[in-house]
Protein backbone atom coordinates (compact mmCIF):
# COMPACT_ATOMS: atom_id res chain seq x y z
CA UNK A 1 0.00 0.00 0.00
CA UNK A 2 3.06 2.27 0.24
CA UNK A 3 2.57 3.59 -3.30
CA UNK A 4 -0.99 4.80 -2.63
CA UNK A 5 -1.38 7.50 0.02
CA UNK A 6 -4.97 8.58 -0.70
CA UNK A 7 -8.09 6.97 -2.14
CA UNK A 8 -10.99 9.02 -3.48
CA UNK A 9 -14.52 7.72 -3.90
CA UNK A 10 -17.47 8.54 -6.06
CA UNK A 11 -20.73 8.61 -4.03
CA UNK A 12 -23.81 7.46 -5.96
CA UNK A 13 -23.43 3.85 -7.05
CA UNK A 14 -20.18 3.56 -5.10
CA UNK A 15 -21.02 4.36 -1.48
CA UNK A 16 -24.82 4.73 -1.57
CA UNK A 17 -27.89 4.38 -3.75
CA UNK A 18 -31.45 5.70 -3.55
CA UNK A 19 -33.70 3.24 -1.73
CA UNK A 20 -35.55 1.54 -3.23
CA UNK A 21 -35.18 3.76 -6.35
CA UNK A 22 -35.78 7.29 -7.59
CA UNK A 23 -38.91 6.00 -9.29
CA UNK A 24 -40.31 4.69 -6.01
CA UNK A 25 -39.53 7.93 -4.14
CA UNK A 26 -41.18 10.05 -6.84
CA UNK A 27 -44.20 7.71 -7.13
CA UNK A 28 -44.70 7.73 -3.35
CA UNK A 29 -44.55 11.53 -3.29
CA UNK A 30 -47.20 11.68 -6.03
CA UNK A 31 -49.30 9.15 -4.14
CA UNK A 32 -49.40 11.40 -1.10
CA UNK A 33 -51.09 13.98 -3.35
CA UNK A 34 -53.64 11.49 -4.66
CA UNK A 35 -51.81 10.53 -7.83
CA UNK A 36 -51.17 7.00 -9.03
CA UNK A 37 -48.12 6.25 -11.15
CA UNK A 38 -45.99 3.12 -11.40
CA UNK A 39 -42.45 3.51 -9.99
CA UNK A 40 -40.99 1.83 -13.06
CA UNK A 41 -42.66 4.35 -15.36
CA UNK A 42 -41.36 7.24 -13.29
CA UNK A 43 -37.87 5.75 -13.26
CA UNK A 44 -37.79 5.44 -17.04
CA UNK A 45 -39.11 8.98 -17.40
CA UNK A 46 -36.56 10.31 -14.90
CA UNK A 47 -33.67 8.55 -16.66
CA UNK A 48 -34.81 9.92 -20.03
CA UNK A 49 -35.11 13.44 -18.60
CA UNK A 50 -31.65 13.18 -17.04
CA UNK A 51 -30.06 12.22 -20.35
CA UNK A 52 -32.01 14.89 -22.25
CA UNK A 53 -31.10 17.74 -19.92
CA UNK A 54 -27.53 16.51 -19.54
CA UNK A 55 -27.10 16.95 -23.28
CA UNK A 56 -27.59 20.70 -22.74
CA UNK A 57 -24.70 20.86 -20.27
CA UNK A 58 -21.30 21.74 -21.80
CA UNK A 59 -18.77 18.95 -21.29
CA UNK A 60 -17.18 19.17 -17.88
CA UNK A 61 -19.37 22.06 -16.71
CA UNK A 62 -21.28 21.96 -13.43
CA UNK A 63 -24.88 21.25 -14.43
CA UNK A 64 -26.25 23.10 -11.42
CA UNK A 65 -24.94 26.41 -12.82
CA UNK A 66 -26.24 25.99 -16.35
CA UNK A 67 -29.82 27.20 -15.84
CA UNK A 68 -30.98 30.43 -14.26
CA UNK A 69 -32.05 29.58 -10.74
CA UNK A 70 -29.15 27.24 -9.97
CA UNK A 71 -29.58 23.73 -8.69
CA UNK A 72 -33.22 24.20 -7.69
CA UNK A 73 -33.99 25.14 -11.31
CA UNK A 74 -32.12 22.06 -12.56
CA UNK A 75 -34.13 19.69 -10.37
CA UNK A 76 -37.36 21.53 -11.14
CA UNK A 77 -36.83 21.19 -14.91
CA UNK A 78 -35.78 17.56 -14.54
CA UNK A 79 -38.80 16.64 -12.41
CA UNK A 80 -41.24 18.49 -14.67
CA UNK A 81 -39.86 16.72 -17.74
CA UNK A 82 -40.12 13.34 -16.01
CA UNK A 83 -43.67 13.96 -14.80
CA UNK A 84 -44.71 15.17 -18.27
CA UNK A 85 -43.30 12.03 -19.85
CA UNK A 86 -45.14 9.61 -17.54
CA UNK A 87 -48.39 11.60 -17.51
CA UNK A 88 -48.58 12.84 -13.92
CA UNK A 89 -51.22 15.58 -13.63
CA UNK A 90 -49.96 18.95 -12.34
CA UNK A 91 -52.03 18.75 -9.13
CA UNK A 92 -50.47 15.36 -8.32
CA UNK A 93 -46.88 16.62 -8.64
CA UNK A 94 -45.00 17.38 -5.41
CA UNK A 95 -43.24 20.73 -5.15
CA UNK A 96 -39.54 20.54 -5.90
CA UNK A 97 -38.65 21.66 -2.35
CA UNK A 98 -40.74 18.78 -0.98
CA UNK A 99 -38.99 16.29 -3.25
CA UNK A 100 -35.57 17.65 -2.32
CA UNK A 101 -36.42 17.34 1.38
CA UNK A 102 -37.24 13.64 0.89
CA UNK A 103 -33.78 12.99 -0.56
CA UNK A 104 -32.18 14.77 2.39
CA UNK A 105 -33.42 12.02 4.74
CA UNK A 106 -31.44 8.93 5.62
CA UNK A 107 -34.37 6.61 4.86
CA UNK A 108 -34.26 7.59 1.17
CA UNK A 109 -30.81 6.02 0.83
CA UNK A 110 -29.07 2.69 1.26
CA UNK A 111 -25.41 2.42 2.16
CA UNK A 112 -23.87 -0.55 0.38
CA UNK A 113 -23.17 -3.24 2.97
CA UNK A 114 -19.38 -3.37 2.64
CA UNK A 115 -18.76 0.39 2.65
CA UNK A 116 -17.99 1.03 6.30
CA UNK A 117 -15.72 -2.01 6.56
CA UNK A 118 -13.84 -0.99 3.39
CA UNK A 119 -13.31 2.57 4.55
CA UNK A 120 -12.07 1.44 7.95
CA UNK A 121 -9.72 -1.06 6.32
CA UNK A 122 -8.03 1.73 4.39
CA UNK A 123 -7.91 4.12 7.33
CA UNK A 124 -6.37 1.46 9.55
CA UNK A 125 -3.48 1.31 7.06
CA UNK A 126 -2.94 5.05 7.23
CA UNK A 127 -4.52 5.82 3.89
CA UNK A 128 -6.30 9.17 3.67
CA UNK A 129 -9.78 9.17 2.19
CA UNK A 130 -11.63 11.66 0.03
CA UNK A 131 -14.74 12.10 -2.09
CA UNK A 132 -14.81 13.35 -5.68
CA UNK A 133 -18.44 13.41 -6.79
CA UNK A 134 -20.80 15.03 -9.27
CA UNK A 135 -23.36 16.27 -6.72
CA UNK A 136 -25.19 19.38 -5.66
CA UNK A 137 -24.68 21.48 -2.51
CA UNK A 138 -26.50 18.99 -0.26
CA UNK A 139 -23.72 16.40 -0.33
CA UNK A 140 -21.88 17.32 2.90
CA UNK A 141 -25.14 17.40 4.89
CA UNK A 142 -26.31 14.14 3.35
CA UNK A 143 -23.07 12.32 4.20
CA UNK A 144 -23.37 13.60 7.78
CA UNK A 145 -26.99 12.43 7.96
CA UNK A 146 -25.93 8.98 6.75
CA UNK A 147 -23.03 8.81 9.21
CA UNK A 148 -20.49 8.77 6.37
CA UNK A 149 -18.85 12.18 6.75
CA UNK A 150 -16.26 11.42 9.41
CA UNK A 151 -14.01 8.98 7.47
CA UNK A 152 -13.24 11.52 4.75
CA UNK A 153 -10.47 14.09 4.97
CA UNK A 154 -11.58 15.87 1.80
CA UNK A 155 -14.95 16.40 0.09
CA UNK A 156 -14.92 17.70 -3.48
CA UNK A 157 -18.21 17.92 -5.36
CA UNK A 158 -19.18 19.54 -8.63
CA UNK A 159 -21.54 22.19 -7.28
CA UNK A 160 -18.68 23.66 -5.24
CA UNK A 161 -15.78 22.89 -7.57
CA UNK A 162 -17.45 24.26 -10.70
CA UNK A 163 -16.50 21.19 -12.74
CA UNK A 164 -18.05 17.78 -13.28
CA UNK A 165 -16.18 14.55 -13.77
CA UNK A 166 -14.55 13.68 -16.12
CA UNK A 167 -13.15 17.24 -16.27
CA UNK A 168 -9.60 17.10 -14.88
CA UNK A 169 -10.29 20.20 -12.79
CA UNK A 170 -12.40 18.37 -10.24
CA UNK A 171 -9.79 15.61 -9.82
CA UNK A 172 -7.01 18.17 -9.49
CA UNK A 173 -9.07 20.01 -6.88
CA UNK A 174 -9.28 16.80 -4.85
CA UNK A 175 -5.55 16.12 -5.15
CA UNK A 176 -4.69 19.69 -4.16
CA UNK A 177 -7.05 19.65 -1.17
CA UNK A 178 -5.54 16.37 -0.03
CA UNK A 179 -1.98 17.52 -0.70
CA UNK A 180 -1.11 14.38 -2.63
CA UNK A 181 0.32 13.79 -6.10
CA UNK A 182 -1.75 11.99 -8.72
CA UNK A 183 0.62 9.01 -8.85
CA UNK A 184 0.06 8.47 -5.12
CA UNK A 185 -3.74 8.56 -5.38
CA UNK A 186 -6.52 6.29 -6.60
CA UNK A 187 -10.17 6.86 -7.47
CA UNK A 188 -13.02 4.33 -7.27
CA UNK A 189 -16.33 4.84 -9.06
CA UNK A 190 -19.03 3.13 -11.10
CA UNK A 191 -19.05 5.14 -14.35
CA UNK A 192 -16.57 4.58 -17.14
CA UNK A 193 -16.19 8.10 -18.53
CA UNK A 194 -16.75 10.09 -15.35
CA UNK A 195 -14.86 7.97 -12.85
CA UNK A 196 -12.51 5.59 -14.59
CA UNK A 197 -11.39 7.49 -17.69
CA UNK A 198 -11.50 10.81 -15.83
CA UNK A 199 -9.23 9.64 -13.03
CA UNK A 200 -6.78 8.02 -15.45
CA UNK A 201 -6.62 11.24 -17.47
CA UNK A 202 -5.70 13.09 -14.28
CA UNK A 203 -2.82 10.66 -13.75
CA UNK A 204 -4.46 8.69 -10.94
CA UNK A 205 -4.91 4.97 -10.43
CA UNK A 206 -8.52 4.02 -11.14
CA UNK A 207 -10.87 1.13 -10.40
CA UNK A 208 -14.27 0.75 -12.09
CA UNK A 209 -17.09 -0.77 -10.04
CA UNK A 210 -19.62 -3.04 -11.72
CA UNK A 211 -22.20 -3.68 -9.02
CA UNK A 212 -24.94 -6.20 -9.69
CA UNK A 213 -28.50 -5.07 -9.07
CA UNK A 214 -27.81 -1.45 -8.13
CA UNK A 215 -30.62 1.04 -8.76
CA UNK A 216 -28.07 3.76 -9.50
CA UNK A 217 -27.26 4.95 -13.00
CA UNK A 218 -23.83 3.31 -13.13
CA UNK A 219 -22.90 2.11 -16.58
CA UNK A 220 -19.77 -0.02 -16.27
CA UNK A 221 -19.53 0.61 -20.01
CA UNK A 222 -16.89 1.94 -22.34
CA UNK A 223 -13.95 0.34 -24.10
CA UNK A 224 -12.35 -2.77 -22.72
CA UNK A 225 -11.09 -2.29 -19.17
CA UNK A 226 -8.20 -4.30 -17.82
CA UNK A 227 -9.49 -7.05 -15.48
CA UNK A 228 -7.21 -5.68 -12.77
CA UNK A 229 -9.17 -2.40 -12.91
CA UNK A 230 -12.62 -3.97 -12.43
CA UNK A 231 -14.34 -4.77 -9.13
CA UNK A 232 -17.75 -6.00 -8.02
CA UNK A 233 -17.68 -4.09 -4.71
CA UNK A 234 -15.39 -1.97 -2.55
CA UNK A 235 -13.69 -4.94 -0.92
CA UNK A 236 -12.55 -6.12 -4.31
CA UNK A 237 -11.69 -2.57 -5.39
CA UNK A 238 -9.32 -2.23 -2.45
CA UNK A 239 -7.71 -5.50 -3.37
CA UNK A 240 -7.14 -4.12 -6.86
CA UNK A 241 -5.38 -1.10 -5.40
CA UNK A 242 -3.51 -2.96 -2.65
CA UNK A 243 -3.21 -6.65 -3.55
Amino acid sequence: MSSIEAVFFDVGGTLVEVSPSVGHVYADACGRLGGAVHPGDVQQAFDHAWVTLSAEVPAGADRYRVFDGGETAWWERLSAMAFDRCGVAPHHRPAIDDLRSVFARAEAWRIYPEVEEALESLRSRGVRLGVISNWDSRLPALLSTLGLREPFDVLVYSAAAGYEKPHPGIFLAGLEAMGVSAVRAAHIGDRYEEDYAGALSAGMRAVLLRREGSSWRGDGAGPAVEPADLAADLREAIERIAP
